[in-house]
């Protein structure tokens, strides 16, 4: 099964749950040649290619196919998925999806860097609260 890689607000468990009605093992990972920056107006990130940086996240495994059904239906229109290699903070290089800003939507980022700890503490209740009614109107996808 793949994997997803996540470097928002999915990367934090107890989002990725309350989006998927589904836990997963994971793991700590980095994409290399990618950065993430806030998107304009909004309070989660973008993920772009860039060369010389390095994007921290998570890593969650062997994800079926019901739940990229609900992460394709849950995600921004501003991302598409694809598939990159992250490497796993044990060394390993995994294929895995992920949601990276789309060429046209670049205009939309921000400079300022995503910032978990901030959107933990004034925004991951509520926002948690909207992925769970968001499941509610998904399931059974």
């Amino acid at each position: 099964m793949p994997h997803v890689f996540a470097y928002g607000t999915l990367e934090i468990p107890e989002v990725m749950t309350a989006v998927t009605g589904r836990m997963f093992l994971s793991v700590g990972a980095i994409a290399h040649g990618f950065a993430r920056f806030l998107i304009q107006n909004r309070n989660y990130p973008g993920m772009t290619p860039d060369g010389t940086a390095k994007t921290s996240g998570r890593l969650y495994l062997d994800v079926d196919s019901i739940t990229f059904q609900i992460l394709d239906r849950f995600e921004d229109p501003v991302y598409r998925r694809q598939a990159i290699c992250v490497q796993t903070l044990k060394g390993d290089w995994v294929e895995a999806e992920s949601y990276i800003l789309s060429p046209d939507c670049q205009d939309l980022l921000s400079a300022e860097p995503w910032d978990q700890e901030f959107f933990m503490t004034h925004y991951l209740s509520q926002y948690v609260k909207a992925c769970q009614d968001f499941y509610g109107r998904v399931d059974g996808v």
